[in-house]
């Protein structure tokens, strides 16, 4: 008589059926097409800060507010039902301070890193969204004591790319600023413009999954949770 083992389990909500014959050493394994093709796809969740105190003057140690304090728990509910790879955060507080409930929650380690810190402001004075068009035009112009939109997306998409390299196919948590995060969707898109910068900058916090291929192409975006501010 044939003794015959059966395990079936499920992946990407398609069945995975392994069937071992053990009289006959033969095994079967049968992936369906779509679950094969999602091995090598990279999931990235970035998380633009809740709203932070504005006033004060330490741009590295803003905190959150209270009502964005509040929405972190939103952040959490939103993500909560994902499990993560690897975490990455600006080393900024009110990028920590927003994703420190999920992170609590489902145990991660964070991996901080300078370079994805928010673009240094100048000196802007009452001109600011002047140089705000001035920025988005020319992504080399900067005012004084400030830095430029190539300088800020040369440095996070250093991070990115990385990211993508060393944990390909994994689902990553990425807490960020807007600026940032808007100077790598630029990277992708160079039709990400000032208007679409004005759009973001309302969201806080913002949510965006985007999946990369085993070539870091954007293959889908999805906006997963937006607070609108304005």
């Amino acid at each position: 008589m044939v003794r015959v083992e059966t395990l079936a389990f499920f992946a990407y909500e398609k069945i995975v059926a392994y069937t071992l014959f053990s009289a006959y050493t033969f095994q079967i394994l049968i992936f369906t097409k779509e679950s094969h093709m999602l091995t090598n796809i990279t999931n990235i969740y970035f998380v633009r800060h809740a709203l932070p105190d504005y006033s004060w003057a330490d741009d590295a140690m803003m905190p959150l507010t209270q009502v964005g304090k509040d929405d972190s728990l939103v952040v959490l509910d939103s993500l909560k039902n994902l499990s993560f790879d690897f975490c990455i955060s600006s080393p900024y507080k009110r990028t920590l301070q927003t994703i420190e409930p999920l992170v609590y929650e489902k145990k991660l380690k964070v991996h901080i890193d300078e370079r994805l810190k928010e673009r240094v402001r100048g000196d802007i004075g009452e001109n600011g969204d002047v140089l705000l068009k001035k920025r988005w035009g020319n992504f080399d112009f900067h005012e004084e004591n400030g830095e430029s939109m190539n300088s800020l997306q040369q440095r996070n998409m250093e991070v990115l790319s990385r990211i993508l390299e060393q944990h390909r196919g994994e689902t990553i948590l990425f807490s960020t600023h807007g600026a940032a995060l808007s100077s790598m969707l630029n990277h992708f898109d160079n039709e990400f413009g000032y208007l679409d910068f004005i759009r973001l900058q309302c969201f806080t916090p913002y949510v965006l999954k985007i999946s990369f291929d085993k070539n870091n192409k954007i293959v889908d975006k999805e906006e997963i949770l937006i607070i609108d501010k304005k």
